[in-house]
C-alpha cells in the first residue's frame, strides 16, 4: 500500500495584497517523490526494484520504500477563461471524457476552476459529469489570474486524501495578468504541498507557437501498468524532462512551476493536440514510482536527486521539497 504522505492543511486569508501569502502547513511525516524513469529507448520502465533507484536528499543516500501501483489520482484542473482566448475555449469543452478516461480514470477525482478576472469553482470533487463544467465554461473578463487560480487550487487539494497523487493542471496561456498574489508564493507552496504542477499551454498573441507532435500506439499490456505506450521520443514531447537549471529561470509561470515541481508542459493549438496532451500526462502519472522516506535534517529547502542504476535509464522526479 502506498505510504502516507503528508499532513496538509490551508490557513484562511483575504485575498488582497497586503496579506501574507496563504501557507499550506506541512507537518511532514513521509517525504513522497513520484518518479519517472525512463529506458534508453525514451520508454517508462516498468517492475524496477529498489535495488535500481538511488534516492538523495542534501546528497546523502536514503534508505526508501517503494511503491509500485499507481495511485488514484485527485486533481484540479484550472483553466483561464476570459476574451484573450475565446477562440480556444470549445476544443477544451470537447475534451471531458477524454480527461474522465485517460487522466483521471475510474479510482481518480478532479475539480475544476476557471480564471480571468476573478477565480471561480466551476466543478467540485465529488460532482458528476466534467464535460457538463467544461461546456458550461464561457470566455468573461480581460485578466488572466493564474497565480490566484493556483493558490487556490492547493487550498483544494490540501483536504484531498493522503494516499494520492495530487495534480494541479494549467490549461491556459502561460502568463499571468492581475493576481494579489506573487508567482513565488504559489511556487513555493506547491513544494510545501508536495504538488506536482503540470500545463498545457496555449501561444500567446505575437509569439511564435511550437506544436508538440506525437501519437500513442493504444491501449498497453499489463507490464506497462494499465498505461498506454508512447510511439514517439517522450523526450521530445517533455521538455521539462531536462531538468535544465533555464528552465526554471524562465519568466513564464507555466515553466518555472513545472520546473520547480516536476512537472510537464506541453503547448497546443488544436483540439487533437490538446487530447494527446491529455493522453501523454496520464501516461506519465501512470508510469511513476513513489519513493518515501522520514525527513531529516534542518528546517528550510531541501534538493533531491534520483538516479537508476539501469545503463541508459533516466529519472524524472521533483527536484526538491520544504521541510518546516
Amino acid at each position: 500500500m502506498r505510504a502516507l504522505g503528508a499532513l496538509v492543511w490551508l490557513a484562511v486569508v483575504g485575498p488582497t495584497a497586503s496579506q501574507d501569502t496563504p501557507r499550506i502547513r506541512v507537518p511532514v511525516r513521509l517525504v513522497t517523490v513520484p518518479t519517472l524513469v525512463l529506458g534508453a529507448d525514451n520508454r517508462p520502465l516498468a517492475d524496477l526494484q529498489p535495488g535500481q533507484l538511488r534516492l538523495f536528499d542534501q546528497d546523502r543516500g536514503q534508505t526508501f520504500s517503494l511503491d509500485t501501483s499507481a495511485a488514484p489520482l485527485s486533481i484540479v484542473i484550472a483553466i483561464q477563461a476570459n476574451l484573450a482566448i475565446r477562440e480556444y475555449l470549445p476544443f477544451v469543452a470537447k475534451v471531458g471524457s477524454t480527461l474522465e478516461a485517460l487522466l483521471v480514470g475510474s479510482k481518480g477525482e478532479a475539480a475544476i476552476l476557471v480564471y480571468g478576472d476573478d477565480v471561480t469553482l466551476a466543478s467540485d470533487f465529488g460532482a458528476a459529469g466534467l464535460s457538463t463544467a467544461l461546456h458550461g465554461i464561457a470566455p468573461d473578463g480581460i485578466r488572466a489570474r493564474a497565480i490566484d487560480a493556483g493558490l487556490r487550487g492547493l487550498g483544494l487539494l490540501a483536504g484531498r486524501p493522503a494516499s494520492h497523487t495530487r495534480v494541479l493542471l494549467f490549461i491556459g496561456q502561460p502568463e499571468d495578468d492581475g493576481s494579489e498574489y506573487r508567482l513565488e508564493d504559489l511556487r513555493r507552496e506547491a513544494e510545501r504541498a508536495m504538488v506536482s504542477v503540470h500545463a498545457f499551454a496555449l501561444p500567446l498573441a505575437g509569439k511564435a507557437f511550437v506544436s508538440d507532435t506525437f501519437s500513442l500506439e493504444g491501449l498497453s499490456s499489463s507490464a506497462d501498468r494499465g498505461g498506454f505506450k508512447a510511439g514517439v521520443d517522450l523526450t521530445n514531447l517533455i521538455p521539462v524532462l531536462s531538468r535544465s537549471a533555464a528552465a526554471s529561470r524562465k519568466a513564464d509561470p507555466f515553466s518555472m512551476l513545472v520546473a520547480a515541481t516536476g512537472g510537464t508542459l506541453l503547448h497546443f493549438r488544436k483540439q487533437t493536440q490538446l487530447e494527446d496532451a491529455i493522453s501523454i500526462l496520464g501516461v506519465e502519472l501512470r508510469s511513476l514510482y513513489t519513493l518515501s522516506f522520514p525527513p531529516s535534517g534542518e528546517a528550510g529547502y531541501h534538493a533531491l536527486r534520483v538516479e537508476s542504476t539501469i545503463p541508459g535509464a533516466r529519472t524524472h522526479a521533483r527536484p526538491g521539497y520544504w521541510l518546516d
